[in-house]
């Protein structure tokens, strides 16, 4: 009787959790479906080349913030399926992030942001897990670290490790996050982006993606201040060390 209460709690918790989610992209589709359907809208009755060409361009970018917006609620539902059927593999994670943030530096993925990797030459910087999935990780903190970056301003990626644990911290030059929100920037669909900013550029789910594939590898993912007290933030990824077998 125990077992059997006990799956249908977690039934519950489940249904709770896949309502509350259909709740969230429901609501963060509706902005661009409204957008878009209002220039569409506009479109039919309009004449002017000019204003058609413009109303023509909100629509094509309503289309990307959309399509954006389903790619990431995509993945975001199924990494927990994925990663619970992945063989984990050791991964040197200095090589990883240094070639991720070469890579970056390749296709302007920094935008004017300057990246700095100090791995102080370490060796046994290695941990279990999917390259992958934690490429995707590191992808989506610099991508947030860039994404508040003024212009020139330099991001910073420390990697350091005790034989122990292994532990990533990307910190930004950016507002910094008080100390309130240091958890909640971490759930679905939040930001601390300004209303009216480009919602095209970020869905809201980097970091919940993130944080959601750094517990799947027995890791915590937290926010903090700069260690040297200038105004930015840290994220800071603490992961379990390989250990041969």
């Amino acid at each position: 009787a125990r077992a059997i209460s006990d799956m249908t709690a977690a039934l519950r918790l489940r249904i709770d959790a896949v309502e509350s989610f259909a709740a969230d992209v429901a609501h963060e589709l509706k902005n661009p479906l409204t957008s878009l359907r209002s220039a569409l809208e506009s479109l039919e009755r309009v004449d002017d080349p000019n204003l058609r060409a413009q109303l023509t361009e909100i629509a094509a970018h309503d289309v990307k913030r959309i399509d954006r917006l389903v790619t990431e609620i995509a993945d975001a539902s199924r990494i927990d399926a994925e990663l619970s059927r992945t063989k984990f593999e050791q991964v040197d994670i200095v090589q990883l992030v240094r070639a991720l943030v070469s890579g970056r530096e390749e296709r302007g993925a920094n935008g004017s942001c300057i990246l700095s990797v100090a791995s102080d030459d370490i060796s046994g910087a290695s941990v279990a897990g999917d390259a992958t999935r934690l490429e995707r990780v590191f992808d989506n903190l610099l991508d947030n670290a860039v994404s508040f970056s003024s212009t020139r301003a330099p991001v910073e990626v420390q990697i350091e490790t005790d034989g122990e644990r292994v532990r990533i911290a990307v910190s930004d030059h950016g507002p910094g996050i008080p100390e309130e929100a240091r958890e909640r920037v971490f759930e679905r669909f939040h930001s601390l982006r300004p209303a009216d900013e480009d919602f095209g550029s970020h869905s809201g789910l980097g970091l919940a993606i993130a944080r959601t594939i750094v517990e799947a590898h027995y890791g915590t993912l937290t926010a903090h201040d700069r260690a040297d007290g200038r105004t930015g933030a840290t994220l800071l990824i603490d992961l379990p060390a390989w250990e041969e077998a």
